[in-house]
């Protein structure tokens, strides 16, 4: 990787290298066209990104260029909390930047002859792809800059249904422009599309657990206060933020993450079946570390098919030691040697410490008589 430092850092990752360089020789099939394309393809990116990174720094922020695989990205610092419009212009002013580099290249074509071939070819190429890059990247579909502007747009208008809707079109249009570019065989950018469908719909995917109370500022940086007091080992006080925060945002991932952090002191202070109510309800929105939460706690309230239910779902997920032995337990107590069996042996594929120990444990007493038992034992000692 290339690093340029300065006000606006550039750097150039060694995939971007080889990616204009293919690009170029499959555009040229000549060394020197290919220098002329990578070269063309270099500066109109920067340009691009410029226009990003100058109006970002006209606002207050600082800004980093990266020239990654498949273009550019610029990433920004600092005043997070800028107007819309403000966002708006930062984005937009990018592909003002591609076509004000297209129209510089048009009018210096026009006085360029050809006995000048290689600066006249560079020109061409600089027109070519300013103009058709700058065009696919206002298309309506994230991450492109057009899909970004649609983005702020329709999140401007209606909150978090604008994101949702934003990313819903970006679904679409990726699709049929994907399938479009495939049937003209532009197998490449068909892809592209593609994939850019297929991110658009993961975002989607977590984004229709937001709620409109999410873009609240004021519970945002509540969680964030929360957040940095339990880190800081105060735990009570942080529980109190997360209280406010449940009651002020009753549904919305401000509300999830409020209950996972809740619930996770709650346990450690012993209120398990308080933190078994909170985090139940949202067991089809938990992450896999409060999934395992969720199945200790109702294990420790005694709610072992629950237990069960919940640890298959957080194995499935996260395998993990702990997961398969609280449903062995479970399934135990219930007396259902079979399914617990199951469980102990993925517990000692996992590494189960103390195995004597544990295969002790008066959980086992209702089934340790029983042929599955008897049979698991037995080989567990040959072993």
């Amino acid at each position: 990787m290339i690093s340029i430092p300065g006000r606006i850092p550039i750097h150039i990752h060694t995939f971007f290298w080889v990616l204009i360089a293919m690009i170029g020789w499959l555009n040229s099939g000549s060394v020197l066209g290919t220098v002329i394309w990578a070269a063309v393809i270099l500066v109109s990116i920067l340009i691009h990104e410029y226009g990003h990174a100058l109006t970002a720094v006209a606002f207050g922020q600082r800004a980093e260029i990266n020239l990654v695989g498949l273009g550019g990205l610029t990433r920004r610092f600092g005043k997070g909390d800028l107007a819309r419009w403000s966002d708006f212009l930062i984005v937009l002013n990018g592909p003002l930047a591609g076509f004000a580099l297209f129209f510089l290249s048009s009018y210096a074509l026009s006085f360029v002859s050809s006995s000048h071939p290689l600066l006249f070819y560079a020109l061409q190429v600089s027109v070519e792809v300013n103009l058709f890059w700058t065009i696919l990247n206002l298309v309506p579909v994230i991450p492109l800059d057009g899909g970004h502007l649609m983005r702020i747009f329709l999140e401007g208008l209606f909150g978090v249904k604008g994101l949702k809707v934003s990313l819903f079109l970006s679904i679409l249009i990726g699709v049929i422009l994907g399938l479009a570019f495939f049937a003209y065989q532009q197998v490449i950018i068909g892809i592209l599309f593609l994939m850019m469908a297929f991110e658009s719909y993961r975002s989607w995917s977590e984004a229709r657990g937001m709620a409109q109370v999410d873009s609240d500022k004021h519970l945002q940086n509540l969680l964030q206060e929360g957040v940095e007091i339990l880190q800081a080992g105060r735990s009570k006080d942080a529980l109190d933020k997360f209280i406010e925060i449940r009651n002020e945002a009753p549904k919305g991932l401000l509300y999830v993450s409020a209950s996972q952090y809740g619930a996770r002191v709650l346990a450690e202070q012993g209120q398990y079946k308080q933190a078994y109510d909170w985090l139940l309800p949202l067991q089809k929105r938990l992450s896999p570390e409060y999934l395992h939460l969720l199945q200790q706690v109702a294990y420790r309230i005694q709610e072992w098919e629950e237990a069960v239910k919940v640890g298959t779902q957080a194995y499935q997920t996260q395998p993990s030691l702990d997961a398969a032995l609280i449903n062995a337990l479970s399934y135990a107590i219930m007396g259902e040697a079979v399914p617990a069996v199951g469980w102990l042996r993925s517990a000692v594929d996992l590494g189960l410490p103390n195995l004597p120990q544990i295969i002790e444990k008066r959980e086992f007493d209702a089934i340790r008589e029983s042929a599955p038992f008897q049979t698991w034992l037995k080989n567990q000692k040959n072993s």
